[in-house]
């Protein structure tokens, strides 16, 4: 089983609810897991692509007759 987070577990009584099956179903997870602590540069939104408009001075619309 694989979980990834971009929160240590100690933060993540501040997402789900403390109550005690959270905190048995971790204590279960952790007892005997591998945990990797990564860091660096995210690969999510490598694709994204942001554009910027900047609008000039509104003009009031024609009447309609």
């Amino acid at each position: 089983m694989l979980f990834t987070s971009n929160k240590t577990p100690d933060k993540w009584g501040e997402f789900f609810r403390e109550d005690s099956s959270l905190l048995c179903a971790l204590d279960r997870i952790f007892d005997d897991a591998m945990v990797f602590m990564m860091k660096g540069s995210s690969y999510r939104g490598q694709n994204c692509k942001t554009i910027s408009i900047t609008a000039g001075e509104l003009s009031p619309l024609p009447k309609s007759e």
